[in-house]
């Protein structure tokens, strides 16, 4: 293991990549540790202590703790992920954006600016929210310096957060956005796994559903990784084809097609939306008698945590994978799928196959999302309510990670391969 490890700092690249994270990283955690002046740590501490299993608890997880703190990252990346939200479904309905997005790079450029803006708007929106909350609960000293300092300090390290992300993204290692919201919650991890030691001990809850939770622990990972890496290989065979006097094609390959396209995305998207209305019920006390329907782990917030985990993988998997687009290029490179016509025959086909393991990955997704609520249900055990979520993305974000760090590592020795093929070609 040690080796492997060494072997990865032996890449230039690589190395400058994997340094360039872990600082990025570092500098996260700082952040999450500076708090928003005027605001008393101590009451805020003891108000958090009171809402395990409910909605700041759960944006606290995202954030790593920052929340908690009222840091300079207390809003994390939500505004960031919620306009993310926002123009993924406009894309989708507004031809100007759909436009833009076809265009290419030039035109997702343009799409990630608006994405920008919109993030601007909602952390200054949320921020001031969360300012009024706070001076609401008696935790903060009234006044317009503190509204000041608190909406711009928000917003400002929000904006930071997108922008560490877009370069982790750039110059690191794995897809920033994520990476950032896997280390908040691999950093709430020993406080989760400290209380359920806790309810243990203290003889709340059997030291048996430890051992199922440590078994179920396990089981999770294996199939998360397993549903993650798993995919199905459509045959594609390719018809001879003669020009001048050499002949070209005449061989078999594989069109994969991933059980979960989508990833980590689908969950990061549910949650971040279901985060919006039960952030609403606390702003607005006229909303109040909303809270017990959609408060976290109630039947309705499962509901439509069900439904929007679903809408999420169909809908996210029409933007990065397109049957028409694939079939087309299939049947230009003189391909076909062995029994299948090319054309509209192998589009529906395609398109068969997708909305079947589509099928499969969302009912996985929404299986290992709802899996704490009845673990929880059953065995008494509150410190692991969001424990299925959570472990979904910080094992997809990680599979990921190592992936491009493979690329990496394949795209290396091919460059030596090619070098050295191009030092014996000199030397004939």
């Amino acid at each position: 293991m040690w080796e492997k490890l060494s072997h990865l700092f032996k890449v230039p690249e690589l190395r400058k990549r994997i340094l360039f994270t872990l600082g990025a990283i570092i500098i996260f955690r700082l952040g999450t540790h500076i708090p928003v002046p005027g605001v008393d740590s101590a009451s805020l501490k003891d108000f958090f202590a009171t809402q395990r299993g409910g909605i700041f608890d759960f944006l606290n997880m995202f954030t790593g703790g920052a929340l908690q703190r009222f840091s300079l990252f207390a809003l994390g990346v939500t505004p960031y992920i919620n306009a993310s939200i926002i123009f993924s479904l406009l894309t989708a309905v507004i031809p100007k954006l759909k436009e833009l997005q076809q265009q290419g790079r030039e035109g997702r450029r343009k799409i990630t600016t608006y994405t920008r803006w919109a993030t601007l708007g909602l952390a200054t929106v949320q921020g001031a929210a969360m300012s009024m909350l706070i001076i609401n609960w008696g935790l903060a000293t009234p006044g317009m310096w503190f509204y000041v300092t608190s909406i711009v300090s928000l917003t400002t390290g929000t904006i930071f957060l997108m922008w560490l992300g877009e370069r982790i993204t750039e110059n690191g290692i794995g897809n920033g956005i994520s990476m950032i919201i896997m280390i908040g919650i691999l950093a709430r991890f020993p406080t989760m796994f400290y209380n359920a030691y806790i309810e243990i001990s203290a003889g709340t809850v059997s030291p048996f559903w430890g051992v199922a939770f440590v078994v179920l622990l396990v089981a999770v990972i294996a199939g998360v990784t397993m549903i993650q890496q798993g995919q199905r290989k459509i045959r594609i065979q390719y018809s001879k084809r003669t020009v001048g006097r050499r002949i070209y094609g005449g061989h078999t390959s594989h069109l994969p097609i991933r059980v979960n396209q989508g990833g980590v995305i689908p969950i990061i998207f549910a949650s971040a939306l279901l985060t919006v209305p039960m952030t609403v019920t606390q702003w607005v006390p006229a909303l109040a008698w909303l809270e017990p329907y959609i408060r976290n782990g109630s039947p309705g917030y499962i509901l439509i945590y069900v439904l929007l985990i679903f809408f999420f993988t169909y809908f996210y998997s029409s933007i990065v994978f397109d049957p028409k687009d694939v079939a087309k290029n299939v049947r230009d490179s003189g391909g076909f799928i062995p029994g299948v016509r090319p054309g509209k025959a192998t589009e529906t086909y395609i398109s068969d196959v997708l909305t079947r393991l589509l099928l499969i990955g969302a009912v996985f997704l929404v299986g290992i999302a709802i899996l704490p609520y009845v673990f929880s249900s059953v065995s008494g055990m509150q410190s692991i309510l969001i424990g299925g979520t959570s472990l979904l993305i910080v094992v997809g974000v990680g599979i990921d990670t190592i992936m491009q760090i493979e690329a990496h590592l394949v795209m290396r020795h091919y460059e030596s391969l090619t070098k050295g093929s191009g030092l014996l070609g000199r030397r004939g």
